[in-house]
């Protein structure tokens, strides 16, 4: 039996599939692909961009980019940190709250077009003190272009159920 299985069998031969990780299942020193990858484009960021209010001509303005910068259009860094935040949440999605994000660290710009892949290792691990049944994880996270760019890493301490705990099986989940 793997034990991530991607599917609960509810009734013979139905199966219900399911994502994430409780906090029983995660180990220490676990790497975890985060897939699929995501290609970027243009338009998106420039939406997400002026959704938070950020006027910034290298983002938003193709004109201004491409006589300042030239080449493919920038995503927004900001942007590209949520999307590898979303990611993640198909592999550690049993979570009760994002505490932090530390060390963010942008190594190279994504590009209009390129794909990033991301994957995430856990560092540390401990049961709350506060909160019975829920515990915190430290993961790191690293992003490359398909080209293999190193173009984010960070860290995130994020709070995540226990097995039985939470929304999940009230909801059939």
């Amino acid at each position: 039996m793997n034990k991530h299985a991607s599917h609960l069998e509810v009734s013979p031969g139905v199966f219900r599939e399911r994502m994430g990780l409780f906090f029983e299942d995660i180990e220490v020193g676990e790497t975890y692909e985060h897939r699929p990858g995501k290609t970027f484009t243009a338009e998106e960021s420039v939406a997400s961009t002026l959704r938070s209010l950020d006027q910034s001509p290298e983002l938003t303005e193709a004109n201004f980019h491409a006589r300042a910068i030239g080449g493919a259009h920038t995503i927004n860094p900001l942007h590209v940190l949520a999307v590898l935040t979303g990611m993640m949440t198909k592999t550690i999605s049993k979570i009760v709250a994002n505490l932090a994000w530390k060390n963010v660290k942008f190594h190279a710009p994504v590009r209009d077009g390129d794909t990033v892949y991301a994957e995430s290792t856990i560092l540390e691990k401990r049961e709350s003190k506060s909160r019975p049944g829920q515990g915190v994880i430290r993961v790191a996270t690293t992003a490359k272009t398909h080209d293999g760019r190193l173009v984010c890493t960070f860290e995130r301490l994020i709070l995540v159920y226990g097995r039985g705990q939470g929304p999940y099986d009230a909801a059939g989940y």
